[in-house]
């Protein structure tokens, strides 16, 4: 056989190798994007939203390519939809699922802005405008938002930031604490001056917000403290500014 021949079918291999590699994958892709379809959308951590809510928000349809989707989307209009919603993952489940889960914040204090009330999260995130303030919310007193748009968290005029992110670590804390409950209104008008109703009974002086995971973690058993040595429904101020030497002044 002379060289020529060889080569011939040497290159004649080759073609029929590529072509087959090439229908190969033309018959993967066709396969899956007929089979590898949405048919089921799942959904958990919802409880403000409905499941349905949350799907149709997500654009995801009955009959995608499940490997196309854009997930990243998904995530990003469920958020812009749903001001609720602080985290949002959607993930495919092959072959033919979709998992939607979320975790939601909460609504723990109310603040003024023009005409409305707004709700919002320990991180200042605006998840709703009201014409009145319901109760149970911390009430923030002495900061003024320069924006409050539902779903985006508060802005503040010029020189207000440091306010404003005392405003959020002291919620957080509280939250943190397991607090939120027992605070009836948060002021920050100054912050090396930060005071707070506790336990419908004491203000307290927190004065900055340094260290207030640690003072907030004393709080209680400094109450029963005052409350063993006077009447269990004494009332005043609790100075934590000069900690640890705090001073109970009782109402007079």
């Amino acid at each position: 056989m002379n060289k020529g021949i060889r080569m011939r079918r040497s290159r004649n291999a080759l073609i029929y190798l590529l072509v087959s590699i090439l229908l190969t994958i033309l018959l993967v892709l066709f396969a899956l994007s007929v089979f590898m379809r949405v048919m089921e959308i799942e959904v958990s951590g919802v409880t403000k939203y409905s499941n349905m809510e949350i799907i149709e928000a997500s654009g995801i349809t009955a009959g995608d390519n499940i490997l196309l989707l854009d997930t990243t989307a998904a995530e990003h209009m469920i958020k812009l939809a749903m001001p609720y919603i602080s985290e949002v993952s959607v993930r495919p489940s092959l072959p033919a699922t979709i998992q939607i889960s979320v975790s939601e914040s909460v609504a723990v204090a109310t603040i003024e802005h023009r005409n409305a009330v707004l709700l919002i999260d320990p991180s200042g995130k605006v998840l709703d405008k009201l014409d009145t303030a319901p109760k149970g919310m911390i009430e923030i007193r002495g900061f003024i938002p320069l924006e409050a748009e539902v779903g985006s968290r508060l802005r503040a005029m010029s020189g207000g930031e440091t306010q404003l992110r005392s405003l959020t670590e002291v919620l957080s804390a509280f939250e943190s604490a397991g607090m939120l409950g027992e605070i009836s209104y948060l002021d920050v008008s100054n912050i090396s001056t930060i005071n707070f109703g506790y336990a419908g009974r004491f203000q307290v002086m927190l004065g900055g917000s340094a260290n207030i995971a640690h003072k907030l973690e004393q709080l209680p058993s400094f109450v029963s403290s005052i409350d063993r040595e006077r009447p269990g429904d004494v009332t005043g101020t609790i100075n934590m500014s000069n900690s640890p030497e705090w001073i109970f002044t009782e109402d007079r």
